[in-house]
């Protein structure tokens, strides 16, 4: 009864300490300050969002290694303060010197994140196996509620303040909810039977990466991400460039977020009672209908296309953890998964090069279809 109470609270823990790890969501928010204050385009002003959403990936993948060498609980605090770090970095950032906001916000913001919430997606799945989907919708469904609640907090700091004080308070905010990730514990090895993951091979690492199913799962979630990566962190400005005022543009963001958060918590969830192949079918028609759309669309068509979008993301992002686990087990999942999301750093890296050379039109197009290919490659796993 002890073990049964205690996986609750880490599960509670872990998933408001993941607010923190809304941190990529904020950027649509500051890409339009950053542009003017700095002097940059619109691909060299989002470019501080591909970074972090990419070397994220890469996070995930350090913090499962650092998990078994030092632990989860020592993993998520020394990866809290790399990003925090990073943070503040970013917010010194001269004028003449902004590549020192993709270094700490992008590369170091993203690598300490990705270290800390693979362990705060991984230790509360390990608690509850029986409950992967519920899990990963609760741990992963707060990283959506930190854009809703932290965009309009952002936005009024940069309207009042200016970027350095509104990303120094950033850094303040997540650096005291960071603390929480202390509490987070490891199950004994020895866990009570009703929290036992049934019987089913625990791939490491080198074996997962020896299978097909590998590759094909990390393909077709990096094919998911172009069409929110492209979308994203250009959403305000580009809702103004498509009829929206600056009001109607950042309450667009909001509804954005707000999908995001359902994407996130019901549709993990619900892929424990239907299926996850199903509900990622869905999502993959879904994406690639929104973003083609969304290469015409303006007004409150182009507000709903692109909630749309985040929609389905929020739902890849918080199915995939479970698909890896369902495919080869818990023991190893802060590695497995942040493998897996190479592909997935890789797309987001890539994007920024694609819209420099296809132009945005262009490159909603060709992530439409990459959705499309990811639709068909469903049937593999």
């Amino acid at each position: 009864m002890k073990l049964l109470k205690n996986r609750w609270f880490i599960l509670a823990v872990a998933s408001i300490v993941n607010f923190v790890h809304g941190n990529p969501y904020i950027w649509t928010v500051f890409q339009p300050c950053v542009k003017e204050e700095y002097g940059l385009t619109t691909a060299a002003s989002s470019q501080p969002f591909t970074i972090i959403i990419g070397i994220f990936a890469a996070g995930n993948l350090l913090g499962g290694y650092l998990q078994h060498r030092i632990g989860a609980r020592n993993t998520i605090f020394w990866g809290s303060f790399v990003m925090c770090a990073g943070f503040f970095l970013a917010a010194m950032a001269p004028l003449h010197m902004p590549w020192l906001i993709d270094l700490g916000y992008g590369a170091l913001g993203g690598l300490g994140s990705g270290c800390a919430f693979s362990m705060l997606t991984a230790v509360p799945q390990a608690w509850f196996p029986e409950r992967r989907g519920m899990v990963s919708g609760l741990t992963i469904g707060m990283v959506g509620i930190s854009g809703i609640l932290m965009n309009p907090l952002c936005d009024w700091l940069l309207s009042s303040f200016g970027y350095r004080t509104a990303m120094l308070c950033v850094t303040a905010i997540y650096a005291v909810l960071s603390l929480g990730g202390l509490l987070v514990t490891e199950p004994p090895k020895q866990r009570a039977p009703h929290i036992r993951e049934q019987s089913r091979r625990q791939y490491t690492p080198g074996q997962m990466m020896r299978t097909r199913t590998f590759y094909v799962i990390s393909l077709t979630m990096a094919l998911a991400v172009p069409a929110y990566v492209l979308v994203n962190p250009v959403m305000k400005s580009l809702g103004m460039e498509r009829g929206l005022t600056s009001g109607q543009a950042l309450a667009a963001v909001m509804a954005a977020s707000v999908a995001n958060i359902i994407g996130r918590f019901a549709l993990p969830w619900l892929s424990d009672r239907t299926g996850r192949r199903k509900v990622l079918f869905a999502l993959y028609l879904l994406s690639a209908i929104s973003v083609l759309g969304l290469t015409r669309a303006s007004g409150l068509l182009f507000s709903l296309l692109a909630s749309a979008v985040c929609l389905v993301y929020g739902g890849v992002v918080s199915l995939f953890p479970v698909v890896v686990s369902d495919h080869f087990g818990t023991r190893h999942q802060g590695t497995n998964y942040g493998a897996v999301m190479i592909g997935y750093g890789l797309a987001s890296i890539l994007c920024p090069f694609l819209l420099n050379l296809a132009g945005q039109e262009l490159s909603l197009v060709i992530a439409g279809a990459a959705s499309a290919a990811g639709l068909l490659l469903l049937r593999f796993f």
